[in-house]
């Protein structure tokens, strides 16, 4: 059966097949073909600028109609949704219009197949099995269930926000094209300092600006700065800088009227580009910040006093991942708030108290959080979630409480005053597919429309098959391309952080990870609409780095034992976990060869194992490189291929020859290889600006 699929675009909802809009007072309005096709180009290329030239193309079919004609058909269109200027589609002045707000894809109103509850089997077979049902007992279920979908939605799109969330007003204080963030206004109020960059690699700057005009400057020529923060009496900004491969904190003071110092170096924050920020005390002596002492180390907070030059370490994570990669101090500067991410994909924040050093963990999440920030008071922080609200939490009966949703997902947060914020609006990535050929180097894109494509894996050439990783349904979810057709594979009902995909030696199966469990996709189901995909159940453990065994039907991944990564086998079937080596973070199959290659905890290179049950190993190849868990290396027919500071390279480890550049600045997260064929998705920097957000209502406790 054909099924409608609908989006929720702030309080309305659009069906482009009927061209309607549905409003909240339960009205439908039908929009004009034209309307209705730019409405539609809108969501296509949701929080990305679509420009004069674009709409050109592809509604006036590049007519010589001047921009007039587009600036009238929008103010019809704004008028027919209900919208005013500047809001959910602001105007991007002499380039074009961007939809602002969050768009979610209502889908499977009418197909059977799109609507199913995942329930975990108890045990995964190779086929997964259903019970036969009667034909009109299953068409009972199914109608229950589709009547249930459907009012659920509608309750959950016609229904207003709880009465602890509240309304706000976006007012954009800086808009250059690239992206920025990591606000930080100054106490006076007079000037903005945030981190920007111009293109879509990471070459960051820190830019100020002089709020009472649109003027702008750099406050240092180093290749690559972030993360300012004023002094509590504004003369001096604080900021980290990137140069002859050091990361250093840095100071400059004002001066005059946007003049500053040249910049001074206070000290070094490690081997690695940082977007961490750094905080200082009102007093202006104990200045704090993230410090990484190498690749394979995690990293850690510090401080060094700004008269003696003391340097004292303040954390020492354990972890191989990011560590405490965030901080923020409270405005009595008695207390650190410290984000943590460890490598099961866990995040945590907690607190220190600067007396005693003593850590009290706050809450958990899932989803990356940059930063938080501190109320006036000190009584409470807040930060943005996963689903783009601010969220306040309140140290006294550590409650998080929803203070108001964003039209559009957002990072960092800086509070202004009681009731006002300023914020990183707009997503932080965008992700597409791409393939190439070492031979050419000249990538190709794989996906139209933005829908944030991720982890994909090549299954055959001919037909052209692959799996990925996208959100094209409002959720993430594994799709597979089958020759010029897209199939759905996956129907999560929730939020989860799919990633990781592996391909079975026989092509017949996938294992993946959500939020560090394993699961495995079934690609041959045996019946028509049998759900192929479900979780291993392996009770509380966690896993990174999951393939399949050359030669049987187990898993082999890394997971955790008495906080040591180790080497395990699972058995799908019954879930059964064997451990077999200590101190492994990553593995990686070479099934042509039958040799598997691991990488080992905070050491350099990989090591091939000859014998998955013995920690005997050969020499270790690439040991002047850190290649962490296994997402950014693999090895093919004995040539081991790796991402290096944003450097793609080739190494034949048969005759240990010195690794060969093959793509250059490239911000490639992960990737699979077929025949000359590499198949990789990139990574790049989105458009965003810096807003400030006012929310409606009663003050803030």
């Amino acid at each position: 059966m054909s099924h409608s699929i609908k989006y929720q675009l702030a309080d309305l909802i659009f069906c482009p097949s009927t061209k309607t809009v549905e409003k909240t007072d339960g009205s439908v309005e039908k929009l004009k073909p034209q309307l209705a096709k730019i409405l539609m180009l809108f969501i296509e290329n949701k929080a990305e600028l679509v420009t004069f030239e674009l709409l050109h193309e592809k509604v006036w079919k590049s007519r010589l109609d001047g921009n007039k004609t587009i600036q009238a058909a929008l103010t019809k269109l704004r008028k027919e949704l209900g919208w005013q200027v500047g809001q959910n589609l602001i105007t991007e002045r002499n380039e074009g219009y961007r939809l602002t707000c969050q768009v979610i894809v209502i889908d499977g109103l009418a197909d059977i197949q799109d609507i199913q509850v995942v329930t975990p089997p108890k045990v995964l077979d190779n086929r997964v099995k259903k019970d036969v049902i009667p034909k009109f007992v299953y068409a009972a279920a199914i109608a229950v269930v589709t009547l249930a979908f459907i009012t659920i939605h509608y309750t959950f799109f016609t229904s207003n926000q709880p009465e602890s969330v509240r309304e706000f007003t976006t007012k954009p204080i800086t808009y250059i094209k690239g992206q920025e963030l990591n606000p930080s206004i100054s106490p006076n109020q007079k000037y903005l300092a945030f981190t920007y960059a111009k293109n879509k690699t990471l070459q960051y700057q820190v830019k100020v600006k002089l709020l009472s005009n649109n003027k702008f400057l750099a406050v240092d020529d180093a290749p690559f700065s972030s993360t300012p923060s004023w002094s509590a009496d504004g003369a001096t900004l604080y900021y980290q800088a990137f140069e002859n491969e050091e990361c250093l904190v840095k100071q400059v003071h004002l001066i005059e009227e946007m003049r500053f110092s040249k910049p001074d170096v206070i000290t070094s924050c490690g081997k690695e580009k940082s977007e961490s920020p750094v905080a200082v005390d009102n007093n202006n002596e104990w200045l704090y910040f993230s410090y990484k002492a190498a690749l394979n180390k995690a990293m850690q907070v510090k401080r060094i006093h700004l008269v003696t030059a003391k340097e004292q370490q303040l954390t020492s994570p354990t972890e191989d991942a990011y560590g405490d990669y965030s901080l923020s101090l409270s405005p009595d500067g008695k207390t650190l708030a410290i984000l943590t991410f460890d490598a099961s994909a866990i995040g945590r924040v907690y607190l220190m108290d600067l007396h005693n050093k003593e850590r009290v963990v706050a809450f958990n999440y899932k989803h990356l959080l940059y930063n938080v920030a501190w109320a006036k008071d000190g009584k409470s922080f807040f930060y943005i979630d996963q689903d783009a609200f601010i969220v306040q939490f309140n140290l006294s009966d550590k409650a998080n409480t929803k203070v108001t949703q964003l039209s559009q997902p957002s990072q960092t947060i800086q509070v202004i005053k009681e009731d006002e914020f300023l914020v990183g609006f707009g997503k932080f990535y965008i992700s597409d597919l791409f393939k190439t050929t070492l031979a050419n180097q000249k990538p190709i894109k794989l996906q139209e429309g933005y829908f944030n494509d991720h982890s994909i894996m090549p299954i055959s050439t001919s037909p052209e098959q692959y799996a990925f990783v996208s959100n094209r349904t409002g959720l993430e979810q594994i799709w597979l391309f089958n020759n010029g057709s897209l199939k759905q594979l996956t129907h999560y009902q929730k939020e989860v952080w799919i990633k990781e995909l592996s391909l079975s030696a026989d092509l017949s199966s996938i294992v993946y990870l959500t939020n560090a469990k394993l699961n495995v996709i079934d690609l041959n189901p045996q019946e028509q609409n049998q759900q192929g995909y479900a979780e291993v159940l392996t009770k509380d453990a966690l896993f990174r780095s999951p393939i399949w065994h050359c030669n049987n039907n187990t898993i082999i991944a890394t997971t955790k034992v008495n906080d040591v990564w180790s080497l395990a086998e699972i058995t799908p079937l019954t879930g059964t976990v064997e451990i077999l080596l200590k101190g492994v973070t990553g593995i990686k199959a070479d099934c042509e060869k039958e040799k598997y290659y691991v990488t080992q905890e905070e050491k350099l290179g990989i090591s091939q194992l000859t014998d998955l049950h013995s920690d005997t190993q050969q020499t270790i190849y690439l040991a002047d490189y850190y290649l962490g868990s296994g997402t950014q290396w693999l090895v093919k027919n004995d040539i081991a291929y790796f991402v290096h500071q944003r450097i793609f390279y080739s190494s034949d480890l048969s005759r240990n020859n010195k690794p060969v550049q093959h793509m250059n600045n490239i911000n490639l997260k992960t990737f699979g290889l077929l025949g000359a064929k590499v198949y990789f998705s990139e990574k790049v920097l989105n458009d965003s600006y810096i807003a400030q957000i006012s929310v409606k209502g009663s003050k803030m406790q």
